[in-house]
């Protein structure tokens, strides 16, 4: 049985759902040409990210798979729910929204106690995965705490991610290649406490005055009062210092989403020139010897 995503059904649903009746107008309103719309619905594949972009109140996990409900939930400003934690009791009457956005604050001097400036919740609670592409990051850092800004943002409901806060980040460079692509996406998990549960060596991202870095870090918040992040693709990319001041939200990574598997190269490269080293150590010794 196929498992293949029937993506020009997708694009005759969205379609319908914003009126056009014929794939001109449709097209135009994409700001395609004809052909292009043709020609994905002939090879079933589209421009995802344009999708995003374009058809605003779809729902991004329905642009995913094609199931589900076709318009994104609502997002309200609950802005009266300032200084809640991140256990929220929903009385009957918020219950019967669909989604909820609850605004937050927390001190920015506070390392032990972190909590989100917007999440949102479905209508039992549970909270969404909110999608930030690359295309969005510059208007993340600006807009992270303002839930009209987070509305824009695609949710998702992902298989295994529960009992947390998500957030899901497209990747932007080769800082941690070959271990995450340019382009990928990383699923992170909301960090409360940064002294305590950032954990020397494991991949976070880290949304700072600099931009949104996908990193290794090691954690010298009680030593040096900062973060050291580390880059994978280490001959290119330097280290990096960054100070409680300078940071404004730390996502352990939880899942690496790629289209693309990984290219063994760069492995077989690094251990055909540590071959080549211990040769050359050896020969070197025989002549001592």
């Amino acid at each position: 049985m196929s498992t293949e995503i029937n993506k020009s059904l997708i694009l005759n649903e969205l379609k319908a759902y914003y009126g056009f009746s014929s794939d001109s107008d449709f097209a135009d309103f994409l700001g395609i040409k004809r052909q292009t719309l043709s020609s994905w619905h002939s090879r079933n594949t589209f421009d995802i990210e344009l999708l995003y972009a374009k058809c605003v109140n779809v729902d991004g996990n329905f642009l995913l798979t094609g199931q589900g409900y076709i318009e994104k939930p609502k997002v309200k400003d609950m802005s009266q729910f300032e200084n809640v934690t991140k256990t929220v009791t929903f009385s009957d009457k918020t219950k019967s929204k669909e989604n909820v956005s609850l605004l937050v604050n927390d001190s920015p001097e506070d390392l032990y106690n972190k909590i989100p400036k917007v999440v949102t919740v479905d209508s039992v609670g549970k909270d969404n995965v909110v999608l930030v592409p690359a295309k969005a990051a510059a208007g993340y850092l600006l807009g992270y705490g303002d839930a009209g800004f987070v509305q824009t943002l695609p949710t998702f409901s992902l298989p295994n991610i529960q009992n947390g806060t998500f957030r899901m980040f497209q990747v932007s460079g080769h800082s941690m290649y070959p271990t995450i692509s340019d382009g990928c996406y990383v699923v992170g998990e909301w960090v409360e406490n940064w002294v305590k549960d950032v954990k020397d060596n494991r991949v976070y991202i880290i949304v700072c005055d600099d931009g949104i870095l996908v990193k290794r870090v090691l954690n010298r918040l009680k030593k040096y009062n900062n973060l050291y992040l580390k880059s994978d693709n280490r001959k290119e990319y330097p280290n990096i210092s960054l100070e409680p001041h300078q940071i404004k939200e730390v996502w352990a990574v939880k899942m690496h989403l790629s289209f693309e598997l990984p290219d063994p190269t760069v492995l077989y490269d690094r251990v055909g020139d540590l071959e080549a080293e211990i040769d050359h150590i050896k020969s070197l010794l025989k002549v001592k010897n």
